[in-house]
């Protein structure tokens, strides 16, 4: 397959060499308004939602690294399918960050309860959630947490039409924000977790995915797209990326990771094993390096990834932050020498956190890793 060129960057309104009055006419045509930094005092907030007023609260998608209060997991198919990694990431988590576990049913809560025990695991150091789930991919349909200018959370929750879903893990940020107490925004695009990243300060990296999907099902523009995905998150300054030819998710999360606002890994392959998307790797990794940050220029860091000689395409940029925690994905039985160097990596990048592996080998043989069934949602005002 011939690859595609390289996408462009996307950039909030302000930066668009477009003459004031201008811009001003066209974003009141097109119903937005000014992307500006959501942690500026005089920040200009996205159009207001059903359950919450933007135009009085600018909002900010914190970090994955950043201070972080639950993590998620969709608990009932997990613990049917892959009760080891549901362990392992309790174990190596708990006491970091409250656990919560999704359950559907009173049955897969009591299998979640018996699989934790059996485990050796006290069932009473994590929460189980009863509401409506199906799958474990919780961090593609549950919600995306955002924090205002005063620290006090919201949630995001966009459309999920996915090939592994239905209609009752679309349903679940709804049940979420509600037990949670938090106002709830919903989007009609379709966007899922593995989308795209952000650095805490504005800057995302999103999927090309995002805007062929939502010009396919719903006929937008890409940069309406863009700068509706943009105001919802409080993103100032959106760079899209192309999926790996080949990787069926198209999820950017299988390549990259923001490890600090100005840190992003990126992985690479070996041109000889796989010359397509080495060169579409290091030409993202190019475009990345040197971007502006409020923290300064972005750094890039590598990490070499497996082949993918049997079609499966394992990772080692799907990580989940848990606070002091790095869980990072391996694959002891099929390249435990790349496994150590990934760990070895992460560790001499992030030298306060304890990096721990967990054995994915199974897990990604269904498409995803660690960070595909988590969600974080992140700490906020007292």
């Amino acid at each position: 397959m011939a690859k595609s060129p390289s996408p462009p960057s996307a950039t909030g309104a302000k930066s668009r060499p477009v003459p004031l009055l201008l811009a001003i006419i066209f974003l009141v045509l097109a119903g937005t308004l000014l992307i500006l930094r959501p942690w500026s005092r005089d920040a200009a907030a996205p159009p207001a939602g059903p359950t919450i007023d933007f135009q009085a609260n600018a909002v900010f998608l914190p970090g994955e690294f950043s201070p972080q209060e639950y993590l998620l997991l969709g608990g009932s198919q997990l613990a049917e399918l892959h009760p080891q990694v549901m362990v392992d990431i309790i174990r190596a988590a708990a006491g970091n960050i409250r656990i919560r576990l999704l359950s559907g049913s009173a049955a897969n809560k009591d299998l979640i309860i018996s699989t934790l025990e059996n485990h050796g695991l006290d069932p009473g150091t994590v929460d189980i959630l009863d509401l409506p789930i199906l799958t474990m991919w919780v961090r593609d349909f549950g919600p995306v947490t955002v924090l205002d200018a005063a620290g006090r959370r919201s949630m995001v929750d966009f459309h999920y039409r996915e090939r592994r879903g239905n209609a009752l893990d679309d349903s679940v940020p709804g049940y979420l924000a509600r037990d949670m107490g938090f106002p709830l925004k919903k989007s009609p695009l379709l966007v899922e977790g593995g989308d795209f990243l952000g650095n805490g300060r504005g800057l995302c990296l999103m999927s090309t995915r995002v805007t062929n999907r939502n010009a396919h099902y719903l006929e937008r523009d890409p940069q309406q797209t863009v700068r509706e995905f943009a105001a919802v998150l409080g993103f100032e300054d959106i760079t899209l990326a192309h999926p790996l030819q080949g990787e069926t998710t198209g999820h950017v999360d299988m390549f990259c990771a923001f490890l600090q606002p100005d840190l992003v890994l990126v992985g690479s392959y070996d041109p000889e094993v796989d010359p397509e998307n080495a060169s579409l790797l290091d030409e993202l990794a190019g475009r990345l390096q040197g971007m502006t940050t409020l923290e300064g220029p972005l750094r890039v860091a590598r990490v070499p990834m497996p082949d993918h000689a049997d079609d499966v395409w394992r990772t080692y940029t799907n990580v989940v932050f848990a606070n002091d925690v790095l869980l990072v994905p391996v694959y002891p039985a099929y390249c435990p020498e790349l496994d150590q160097q990934a760990l070895d990596l992460y560790r001499r990048l992030l030298p306060g956190r304890q990096v721990v592996g967990i054995d994915a080998s199974e897990l990604i043989r269904m498409r995803g890793a660690l960070r595909c069934i988590t969600m974080n949602i992140p700490r906020g005002a007292p």
